[in-house]
């Protein structure tokens, strides 16, 4: 460990500052351009005065714990060889978009972080306001540079590292490093739901009676649920010795966790480009949601799914804000949500599996959002040594081990390619046979990882813009007012876009 910390370090000899392009987006003073470009050495972590750097973060509990344990042990190993820092962690309340209004409320008061997590969106808000720090100079520097990125080799993910190429002033910057990615997958109780899979031929059986849900569709995922719903009353599973029935509080057998989620990836579903935003080569970005393709998608959910009761969004189960919670007391056997929440899924009542998020049957338009945040410094209220620090911080929790680690403890996917071809990776991945020693401890992390690298190939990103976060939050109360609320889609679409309107946010209707 020792002697990976101090490869991470470099050398310790004073880095050439490489001359930026970035201008000051708000103040355009030659004093922020020196600022943004200058930048410290190790010798000045090492005087009398402590630097402390703030990093701010919006996870639960269980993704919590093991970021700390990795800026703790970076901490500690700093002040082991020599270095007077600290870094002072801060969980801020209201999950990522928390976050991001913490970080514009105090923009103009220089209260915030150093160093944070965030979307891309969140990014372009940041840019807009001139806080971001690009992180070119020490991307490329010959003494702190980034381990296996250059010219010729990029280690991170093709897909996440373009996600933080964002333009400023004209010209693409590296504006944050990926971190924590995840994508969406379904989990179910195979207690209950194999011999369902078995009575209506999904899925395919092994010569020892083991069924693989491999590829399922909407349509499979609405027949299993159907199933669900007529039988209730009669529909039994055993799981070690114990026999379980629904709930007689069950409401709907699946739920959908995201619902600006379950709309963007439908969308895209049913029907191709154009279904969400585009994004112009200035950056300003229009949004074409209400169309005939969110349309097609929405009114076959609606009709298919939740006039009869199949499939719906949490918040209408009752007060549980995921559908893991419905399958821990038998009131769903269905959850579609994040790889970062797959432990939620896992019970000591049921066999929990792990399986693709659903796909339009017959449709050539595969595709599941990919998701998770990145790393930036803010220059604001920064000094050089401070984004020093914040840097080595980033290199740290992005290495290749700890990459590994935090995939371990979390479900999230590995950002590096040496890290998934890790043999701890794969060993990882070995977990999810119930037969492994390791079982126990990592076999549903390991499941939701297995379902979510068998979908990447059709994974998708939107192209982040200034208020692109608004449209997101919009979209999702549109979904919550056709799902929870019972208003029609025109209604519904109609509210979505005023509200995206009133940020000056360009909507058109298409055809």
């Amino acid at each position: 460990m020792r002697k990976r910390f101090l490869k991470l370090l470099g050398t310790g000899v004073a880095a050439s500052a490489l001359a930026l392009t970035l201008a000051a987006c708000g103040s355009g003073t030659d004093e922020s351009v020196a600022a943004d470009t200058d930048m410290a050495t190790l010798d000045d972590l090492k005087g009398d005065k402590t630097v402390t750097i703030d990093f701010w973060h919006s996870f639960g509990d269980s993704v919590a714990a093991p970021l700390e344990d990795l800026i703790d042990e970076f901490e500690d190993e700093m002040k082991a060889d020599g270095y007077n820092i600290a870094v002072k962690v801060t969980n801020k309340g209201g999950g990522y978009d928390g976050l991001r209004s913490a970080v514009n409320l105090g923009a103009d008061s220089n209260s915030i972080p150093d160093v944070l997590v965030g979307y891309p969106d969140h990014f372009a808000d940041y840019i807009k306001q001139d806080l971001i720090l690009s992180l070119d100079t020490y991307v490329n520097s010959d003494d702190y540079g980034l381990e296996g990125v250059s010219s010729t080799e990029n280690d991170f993910v093709t897909s996440y590292w373009n996600e933080v190429q964002m333009v400023v002033d004209g010209e693409s910057h590296t504006v944050g490093i990926p971190f924590n990615k995840s994508t969406e997958i379904m989990c179910y109780n195979a207690s209950m739901v194999d011999p369902i899979l078995k009575t209506l031929g999904y899925g395919t059986t092994d010569t020892e009676g083991e069924v693989t849900w491999s590829n399922p569709t909407w349509e499979e995922v609405i027949a299993v649920s159907q199933y669900i719903v007529d039988n209730k009353d009669t529909l039994t599973y055993t799981y070690n010795n114990g026999t379980y029935e629904p709930s007689s509080d069950m409401k709907y057998p699946t739920y959908v966790d995201s619902e600006s989620n379950f709309f963007i990836t439908t969308s895209r579903q049913w029907g191709g480009d154009g279904y969400y935003t585009t994004v112009d080569e200035s950056g300003a970005g229009t949004v074409t949601a209400w169309n005939s393709v969110t349309e097609a998608a929405q009114t076959y959910f609606l009709n298919e799914a939740l006039t009869k009761k199949t499939i719906q969004l949490p918040g209408a189960g009752g007060t549980a804000s995921y559908g893991s919670n419905y399958l821990a007391v038998n009131k769903a056997y269905i959850s579609i949500g994040s790889t970062a929440g797959v432990k939620n899924n896992d019970s000591s009542a049921y066999f929990m599996k792990a399986t693709t998020y659903p796909q339009k049957a017959g449709s050539e338009n595969k595709a599941v959002i990919q998701q998770g945040t990145n790393l930036a410094i803010l220059k604001k209220a920064s000094t050089p040594a401070q984004r020093l620090l914040g840097w080595l911080l980033i290199k740290h929790l992005t290495d290749t081990d700890n990459q590994v680690t935090f995939s371990s403890q979390t479900g999230y996917i590995p950002v590096r390619k040496s890290a998934r071809n890790s043999d701890d990776f794969q060993a990882l991945l070995a977990a999810a046979d119930p037969t492994s020693i390791d079982y126990i401890f990592n076999g549903a992390v390991a499941k939701g990882l297995i379902a979510a690298l068998a979908e990447e190939e059709y994974f998708f990103t939107d192209t982040p813009f200034n208020g692109s976060s608004i449209v997101r939050d919009a979209v999702g109360v549109a979904m919550q007012d056709m799902y929870l609320y019972n208003k029609d889609y025109d209604t519904a679409m109609e509210t979505f876009y005023n509200t995206c309107a009133k940020s000056r946010i360009t909507c058109k209707k298409g055809a």
